[in-house]
This record gives structure tokens, sequence and C-alpha cells, in this order.
């Protein structure tokens, strides 16, 4: 399950290491599930770098746009489990 930094170092080329290439390749021939914000993530950060000048509204767009014909679902269950049973060890 890729979150958005395993992402964003996937889309930012300087960023990406082999493991995250081949994570990115077995995606492209398979499936992903993301966790239930990826999208605001991915969406957010790529945002950011724009405003910030590291990268301009083409390069985040073609971004979206290849992320988008992944195939990728997204984890609904995970919040949800996150609030129950994740914090009873805690208790």
């Amino acid at each position: 399950m890729p979150d958005s930094s395993v992402t964003l170092a996937w889309v930012y080329g300087d960023k990406t290491t082999e493991p995250i290439r081949e994570l990115f390749d077995a995606i492209s021939y398979s499936s992903a599930v993301v966790p239930a914000l990826w999208r605001i993530e991915v969406a957010n950060s790529l945002t950011v770098a724009v405003r910030r000048g590291r990268i301009d509204a083409e390069f985040r767009q073609a971004a979206l746009t290849n992320l988008a014909l992944l195939d990728i679902t997204t984890d609904l269950h995970a919040d949800a489990y996150t609030w129950a049973a994740t914090l009873r060890p805690g208790r």
C-alpha cells in the first residue's frame, strides 16, 4: 500500500529509488490499495510544489493524469479501523 510520500518520490524523478521504481512498475501491471487520504495528500503536495516553484501546473496535471491511469483502490476501512482496533493496545 503506497502512501503519498512514496507516490511523490515516484513522481519526482530525483527522489525515485530502485525499490520505489519496482513498486510502481508492479502497480502498473497489477493494482494497489491506498489510504483514504491518499488522493488528497498527493494533490495537496503537488499544489504546494507548484506554489513553491518546484514544479509547474502542467507537471502537476501530468502527474495526476498518470496516477489516474493506475488501478488504485482507496481503503475505506482503514480509517474506521484506526479509530477502533488500533487504539485498544494504548488503553
